[in-house]
């Protein structure tokens, strides 16, 4: 997650001339994605809570990727699971979302304080359901956020994910996610490979 002029004073740097960002009203930022020219790349949709594109030229058919950040509040994170289900389409083209979700598909996928109820964790299974998506699962560490909570102990959660269709998981078996190594965040990267195509998803 990054905000629009931090992506816009990023972009060089990192290795790539063409960028698209959005901004948060929260506090948390945003969502920012980065790539070079020669990728034919094009935004079809947006909101505070996702962009999605479309890929031609990748692979060897069209690859949707949309890249998401889940609602931080409770009460407020049925608009993620709306915005995943009303951008779902009717298309057969392979589609991976990826990125914080803010929430977990199994109890024991949150370690520590604060525990997921039922109704939050069958919510985002919901929605997932409808949208004919599911976790195409990860190498590396069993969490992708930690924080350190009282007492010296710490509170570790699987935040972050790609789950997708049936289209992409056929067209690309050998996908996987990997969990790397966090400089600063308190998130861990995910970097996803497909057949030694990448694609990658910072913390905020």
């Amino acid at each position: 997650q990054i905000a629009g002029s931090r992506a816009e004073n990023m972009v060089g740097s990192l290795g790539y001339n063409i960028f698209f960002a959005i901004s948060n009203s929260s506090k948390s930022g945003g969502l920012g994605i980065f790539w070079n020219d020669e990728i034919k790349l094009e935004v079809v949709g947006y909101s505070e809570y996702h962009i999605d594109v479309q890929v031609d030229g990748l692979m060897e058919s069209r690859v949707r990727f949309t890249f998401v950040y889940g609602e931080a509040q409770v009460s407020e994170r049925y608009k993620t699971w709306n915005m995943l289900t009303g951008i779902v389409g009717t298309g057969s083209v392979p589609w991976a979302v990826i990125g914080d979700f803010n929430e977990v598909l199994q109890a024991h996928e949150h370690d520590g304080v604060n525990n997921r109820s039922q109704a939050q964790m069958d919510a985002f299974r919901d929605a997932l359901d409808i949208c004919g998506l599911s976790d195409i699962g990860y190498k590396g560490l069993n969490w992708t956020f930690e924080k350190k909570v009282a007492g010296g102990t710490y509170t570790r959660v699987r935040l972050d994910r790609c789950v997708a269709n049936a289209e992409f998981i056929l067209a690309y078996p050998e996908a996987v996610v990997e969990h790397k190594p966090a400089a600063t965040s308190d998130h861990v990267p995910l970097l996803l490979n497909i057949s030694g195509v990448r694609a990658c998803k910072r913390g905020p």
